[in-house]
């Protein structure tokens, strides 16, 4: 079939290109750690600073998230939300993957145009950067290739699915993917055709109806936030409106320093799970509470807490300790609702306990301090991990055969065990002490906290080639799926507020005849409704630049509901249908019921309730350590 030899023409030239390209961008993480780590110690030690080292960290990102890009698609890496489509049937979900798949290609092909449109403007004009006077038209041609590869490998997936269509003699379905996506993408051109517009503040349901629409369709969040950003832009303000954001919020996004503090904790937490330090955790922790009720799951809630503070993701968390407790769990007699339900309700402290990539992310999007969010989450990180223990011991005490008590150890031996842990209470010291300090920002920190596991790793000699190659890989490829999604988001976020659709959302919920509590419980229910059905950072990326104004014009802390979107999110990751953790843990024990794991989170879904309690309750448990250290 000619359309099947055309998608293996595109495979073979896309995949060796993103390949080499992505390799190439992965070892930007690790000269960008060892640059800032180079700035930090000449500043201290010596008294001086690197020249242009905020530039070229900034222009080494770029590289890092446009060359992972292509790469991260075809390892299947950029998120969608899958919720409804999983429900359909195998040929209704092949008709909407072939749609949505074509429509993102179109629309990242149109993001290549308008990034050499704008590159050759920089060329015209000569511009440059700040300080080193870099030209950026290299930089916007780093930008449009990585685009081009992943709107290629898009493509490629689309005429893939169109193949299966015909195959199954739906060649109809196939052929209007084609048409009605192609339609779409010249929507964005068509108010310049025909000088056609929208009233900016008309109808703005309409527009969340669509992005409902475009999110659940299994579209990547990315493309579905960009396309119906640029496409409305265009709508209400003209087709160069829309064709300017494609131009630049691409290389502005990327750009940005303090996002830089991204990939430095996800390589940070790559490395730390290939130095083994979760095993030290995990002994170490069962030692001191392994003869309580339920003792083993409690050392596992007590490790996974130990690990999020040099880990800063719950998926991370949740895959290294699944790997190191669920065999010791199993071989103690623990049964697989409670060993595999603590596994996966403890990774979601990846989130919370600093450092925390979703909050760096929230801290950027609503512009406050990601120290005081950092120390924000410290106390009801403390509090969950308590709530999670107290409800292991209610149900091990109610159900002895869940979980049989372990040996009781002496104190002693208990003492010696946490000598194995000092790796991880030096980079946790060094990372928060740091930024508390004044030693360094938390975007240095990330790169410092990077280098300290990089070098504890080499002292134990469990960082190879081989894992040093992986974790920069997977660096890359998780960076590019955030971004991907940070890029699609500022689109969206201007014509949101070139509409002024939240600013009047924001008026109307502060002119509610109810009092703001009510207004807030309605916001925090929304968001726990969307957690069940997305994952986390689109979650994140949607919700709070709407509900964040409305939140701030009620005379709510923007700290305190940071925190409380987090412990949301987290509720989200272990809640059916969706909850990430939980089909972490079905990969890591695939012998296990799906029921069996959702039935073993009950008791934590208990506890996260008690911890949003107390945060509503009691604001003051969020924001005294960062009124306490400012």
């Amino acid at each position: 079939m000619q359309i099947l030899k055309l998608h293996d023409g595109l495979a073979k030239t896309i995949t060796p290109v993103s390949r080499i390209f992505n390799g190439v961008g992965a070892s930007m993480a690790l000269l960008m750690v060892l640059l800032v780590t180079a700035n930090v110690i000449t500043r201290s030690v010596f008294g001086f600073s690197l020249t242009g080292v905020v530039e070229l960290e900034e222009i080494m990102l770029i590289l890092l998230v446009f060359g992972a890009m292509g790469h991260a698609q075809l390892a299947n890496k950029h998120i969608g939300v899958d919720f409804f489509t999983s429900h359909m049937s195998d040929l209704n979900q092949l008709r909407l993957a072939c749609f949505t798949q074509l429509l993102s290609g179109w629309f990242f092909l149109m993001c290549t145009w308008q990034s050499l449109v704008i590159s050759h403007t920089y060329w015209v004009e000569n511009d440059t950067t700040l300080l080193l006077k870099i030209s950026k038209t290299p930089l916007t041609l780093i930008i449009a290739l990585g685009l081009f590869l992943l709107a290629l490998a898009l493509v490629k997936d689309g005429i893939k699915s169109s193949a299966e269509l015909l195959q199954k003699k739906q060649g109809v379905w196939a052929g209007m993917s084609w048409l009605v996506s192609i339609i779409l993408i010249l929507g964005v051109l068509a108010p310049g055709w025909f000088d056609w517009s929208i009233e900016p503040d008309a109808n703005g349901w309409i527009w969340g109806v669509a992005l409902l629409a475009l999110l659940f369709s299994g579209m990547l969040i990315g493309g579905a936030l960009g396309f119906l950003g640029a496409f409305g832009m265009a709508w209400c303000f003209g087709t160069d409106a829309g064709l300017g954001l494609l131009q630049t919020v691409p290389l502005s996004s990327v750009s940005s320093y303090s996002l830089c503090v991204i990939p430095f904790f996800v390589l940070m937490g790559e490395i730390c799970f290939h130095s083994g330090l979760s095993d030290k955790l995990y002994r170490a922790a069962y030692r001191w509470v392994g003869h309580l009720p339920g003792g083993l799951a409690i050392a596992t809630v007590l490790a996974c807490g130990a690990f999020s503070a040099v880990s800063g993701s719950s998926l991370a968390t949740s895959a290294t300790m699944g790997t190191v407790a669920l065999p010791e769990m199993r071989r103690y007699g623990y049964k697989d609702s409670l060993a595999t339900g603590s596994i996966a309700a403890g990774g979601t402290l990846g989130i919370l306990i600093p450092p925390s990539v979703i909050l760096i992310i929230y801290g950027v999007l609503v512009e406050q301090s990601i120290a005081d969010l950092f120390f924000a989450g410290i106390i009801p990180g403390f509090i969950m991990v308590a709530y999670y223990c107290i409800a292991i011991m209610i149900w091990a005490k109610l159900r002895p055969d869940l979980g049989p008590r372990g040996p009781q150890h002496k104190f002693p031996e208990k003492v010696r065990s946490l000598a194995d842990t000092w790796e991880v209470m030096c980079l946790f010291l060094l990372v928060m002490g740091g930024i508390y300090g004044g030693w360094f920002t938390p975007t240095e920190a990330g790169a410092i906290g990077a280098a300290g596991a990089l070098i504890f790793g080499l002292i134990r000699r469990r960082v190879s080639k081989k894992n040093m190659k992986d974790s920069l890989l997977a660096t890359g490829r998780t960076t590019a799926m955030v971004f991907l999604v940070v890029i699609g988001t500022a689109v969206f976020g201007y014509f949101l507020t070139s509409t002024q659709i939240p600013m009047h959302l924001a008026e109307w919920a502060a002119n509610l005849p109810v009092p703001p509590f009510v207004v807030i419980a309605a916001i925090i229910t929304c968001c726990f409704l969307l957690g069940c059905v997305m994952g986390t950072l689109p979650l994140v990326f949607i919700t709070v630049p709407i509900f964040a104004p409305v939140v701030e014009s009620l005379g709510y802390d923007l700290i305190w509901f940071g925190v409380v979107m987090v412990v949301v999110s987290e509720i989200g990751l272990i809640t059916p249908p969706v909850g990430m953790n939980v089909f972490i843990m079905k990969g890591v024990a695939d012998d296990v019921p799906l029921t069996t794991i959702f039935k073993g989170i009950v008791p934590f879904l208990l506890a996260d309730i008690a911890v949003m309690i107390t945060l509503l309750a009691f604001p003051s448990v969020t924001l005294f350590l960062p009124k306490l250290l400012n």
